[in-house]
Order: C-alpha cells, then sequence, then structure tokens
C-alpha cells in the first residue's frame, strides 16, 4: 500500500482512479458556492495526498468555507486548520454555520504570511487560497525551503497571468489541474454531464482558477525563492512604467463635424 504523497503529474493520474468513488462518496451531500474552488481542483489535492494520510492541512484563505467544508468531509481524521484574514467580512456569519458540524475544524484569523511560518509542522500538507498572484507562491517557496510541509497546492494560478508564467517557466516540478489530461478525465465533478470534454494532450486549456501543486524537495527552494521575488519586482517595474506612458500619453481630440 503506498503510503506517500503524488510528487509528479504522472504519480496523481495513476493514482487519481482508485481514489474517485470514495472522493465521490464523501462530497456527494455537500452544498456548493459560486466563490470557492472547483470540485475537480479538490480531486486533484485529494487524489494526490489520500495515500499519504496527513494528520493536519492547512488552509490559506477560507471565505465561505467551500475548500473547508470538502477539505473537512475528505480528511475526517485529519485536524483542518483554517485561515481567514478578514475578520469582519459578511462571509464569515456563512462560513460559520455551512462548518458547524464540522468537528475537526479549527478557524483563525489573521494574515497567513505571518501565521503560516509560525503554525506549519513537519508533515503538513498547504492549501493557500489567499493571499493571491506572486504573494501566494512566495509564501509557499518560504514555507517549502523550511522544509517543513509535505506537499504546497496554490490556487488561482491562471494561465496568462505574470505568477502562472513563474511557475511554468521557473518551477518544473510543478503540476497543474488545467492539464488537459486531467480536464479530459475529471473536469465532469463541476457538472451534471456525465463525461467530461476529450482534450488533445498538447492542448491550450484555460479551465477554472487552476490549482498547482508544489512538493517538497524537488526544487532548490531557496534559488526559486529569489527568482520570485526578481520576477515579482520586474513585474512591478513593468506595470509601473506601463502606467506612467499612460499618464503622459497626450490625450486624443476628436474633431466632431
Amino acid at each position: 500500500m503506498k503510503t506517500t504523497l503524488a510528487v509528479n503529474f504522472s504519480e496523481l493520474l495513476e493514482r487519481a482512479p482508485h481514489h474517485l468513488a470514495t472522493f465521490r462518496e464523501r462530497t456527494a451531500d455537500l452544498s456548493r458556492e459560486e466563490k470557492g474552488i472547483r470540485r475537480s481542483e479538490m480531486f486533484f489535492l485529494y487524489a494526490a495526498v489520500a495515500d499519504f494520510a496527513p494528520k493536519r492541512i492547512i488552509e490559506s484563505g477560507r471565505a465561505r468555507a467551500q475548500s473547508t467544508l470538502v477539505l473537512s468531509s475528505l480528511f475526517p481524521d485529519a485536524e483542518i486548520i483554517s485561515l481567514e484574514s478578514d475578520g469582519i467580512s459578511p462571509d464569515v456569519a456563512i462560513a460559520a454555520e455551512r462548518l458547524r458540524d464540522q468537528h475537526n475544524v479549527d478557524c483563525r484569523f489573521g494574515d497567513s504570511r505571518v501565521l503560516l511560518p509560525q503554525i506549519v509542522r513537519e508533515g503538513d500538507v498547504v492549501l493557500i487560497d489567499g493571499p493571491k498572484d506572486f504573494r501566494a507562491v512566495k509564501l509557499a517557496l518560504s514555507l517549502l525551503r523550511a522544509a517543513k510541509p509535505a506537499s504546497v497546492f496554490v490556487h488561482d494560478l491562471w494561465p496568462g497571468s505574470p505568477a502562472r508564467s513563474f511557475v511554468d517557466r521557473s518551477l518544473p516540478s510543478a503540476f497543474l489541474s488545467d492539464a488537459p489530461r486531467w480536464v479530459s478525465s475529471y473536469a465532469m465533478l463541476d457538472s451534471k454531464r456525465s463525461a467530461a470534454p476529450i482534450l488533445p494532450p498538447n492542448a491550450r486549456v484555460v479551465y477554472g482558477a487552476t490549482l498547482g501543486c508544489f512538493p517538497a524537495g524537488t526544487e532548490n527552494y531557496l534559488i526559486r525563492l529569489g527568482q520570485c521575488g526578481f520576477a515579482q519586482g520586474w513585474e512591478r517595474l513593468r506595470a509601473n512604467l506601463g502606467r506612467a506612458e499612460e499618464k503622459d500619453r497626450p490625450p486624443d481630440h476628436t474633431v466632431v463635424a
């Protein structure tokens, strides 16, 4: 029996069919929110770590607790620690109501960039759904550099975004839920259709916000963290230059006869 995590996309594809029935059984009666991680993405996480049977899963970015509810149901024997930055959001009451019967969830408030490095332990699985973009990737890399989490998942890695472009370019060990073979096999979890679309292996896919898996021990995360900081700084400079050019551009003068 395997007791390790899937550390690449091939291993994930091999394991996923063995976990699909359990995933469907444990999530069948759960309510769904428009705000939240798609079921095909949550299955991506579940299939990657189910054999490992993590004792703790730390989620950053609870919102209305869609992923929190799914995680607590998929891993009933694990402690789910859920962090949310905004303690006065209207989503807080909605999340509390949805989680009232989930006894393995510990909801906390605060800045995940401060809290996560303090509370993460060896063997934890981490899901980052806030902060976003480069801040999320940098947080993931800093946790992996400390060699504590077994795996870190980052949500909202949209194709074409600067943070996703960095991941595609500089993190070859990362694998993502918008891979054509994953979408072809498991997009049906997101709808009432009986089958997912069939896509060619090299298709360019934009499917959902995309969940990325960063396995532990597969990169020099100190170097990757420095590269990420440089990429983030360059993107800020490029954006600032673009705004300056827009500001200095003379206004258009349209003459109406």
